[in-house]
């Protein structure tokens, strides 16, 4: 008996010894560079990461690196954290596609499943634009679409993407069949629109924005829940009556790989709040177009399984073209 009470006394020491390991440890974190891995080169997403990855360092006083990974659509960054030492020094900034690769393959990276939600960063919502003057309003352009002998088509970032799933959502939803035409940047999407390859783009604001704003192009809605803060005229999907068609838009959130310490996960949720409350950050956001989200890691986590469990009832009943 007391051979075993010693024993259960010595295990429960142990315990405390590892935690308090830990908590030293996440304390003094971090004590050398942190490794961002993201998947694009350039573009908002890339922007989102280098603006968060400077204040983090700032914050910190030691250095986030950014290293770009692209490749089978965010997979080759997130694997690469996935892979990595759970110890905070190397970190993921991917997308919102995550939840729609989560959705159509269990062999796809899983942000809730295979990584730790940190926060996001930033968010867009889709806007639906045409030439400046082709249908005005999107009432009319569904009106168009509804003719006997209407042969519309929208173009998006691609097969599988949220883009393209808005759109066969709009199909749904109004009575309509507009042709999905993918491209895979979105600069050929506009260039598309212009040149009357296509009636209309599904794709950010903050892709778009500058040919709204020079007048040349028309936003015809967006997808956000709240008119966005920049293109306050321009109404939402579900102010134009389409009540059963979901707020989506695209977001940048940080990761870490799986069972990082609590303590880690804490401060960098922190420190990128903090970060996003600074007039410096919101003025710099709110000219991309974008918006600054709730940055708390259960926001983060409740839009992963909100998201994931949606797009993967939607894609089996529906029988959507998923992305290679």
């Amino acid at each position: 008996m007391t051979n075993s009470i010693s024993r259960r006394l010595m295990l429960a020491l142990g315990s405390l010894a590892l935690c308090g390991a830990t908590s030293a440890y996440a304390q003094s974190y971090p004590h050398k560079p942190v490794k961002i891995v993201m998947p694009w080169n350039d573009g908002f997403p890339a922007n989102s990461t280098r603006l968060f990855s400077q204040e983090l360092a700032a914050q910190y006083g030691q250095a986030f690196v950014v290293e770009p990974k692209p490749g089978a659509g965010g997979e080759v960054a997130a694997k690469q954290v996935i892979g990595a030492p759970a110890d905070g020094y190397t970190l993921l900034v991917t997308g919102s596609s995550i939840t729609i690769r989560a959705a159509t393959d269990d062999k796809n990276a899983d942000g809730l499943r295979d990584l730790q939600p940190i926060a996001q960063i930033t968010t867009t919502p889709y806007v639906i634009v045409a030439k400046t003057g082709k249908y005005k309003t999107f009432k009319n352009l569904l009106a168009h679409a509804k003719e006997p002998q209407a042969r519309l088509n929208f173009a998006s970032a691609g097969v599988g993407t949220g883009m393209h799933y808005l759109g066969e959502l709009i199909n749904l939803s109004a009575g309509v069949q507009m042709v999905h035409v993918p491209y895979n940047t979105g600069s050929k999407q506009l260039a598309a629109v212009m040149g009357g390859d296509v009636d209309i783009a599904i794709i950010s604001l903050v892709t778009a924005w500058p040919h709204i704003t020079a007048g040349t192009m028309e936003a015809l809605a967006v997808s956000s829940a709240e008119r966005s803060a920049v293109a306050t005229n321009v109404p939402t999907l579900h102010e134009l009556g389409f009540k059963d068609v979901p707020a989506i838009g695209a977001w940048i959130a940080v990761f870490g790989p799986k069972n990082l310490d609590p303590a880690i996960v804490k401060s960098l949720s922190e420190k990128i709040t903090s970060i996003a409350k600074a007039p410096a950050t919101q003025e710099t956001v709110k000219g991309w177009a974008a918006e600054l989200p709730d940055t708390s890691t259960a926001a983060l986590t409740n839009v992963l399984r909100t998201e994931t469990s949606f797009w993967r009832k939607l894609i089996k009943e529906r029988n959507l073209p998923v992305a290679d």
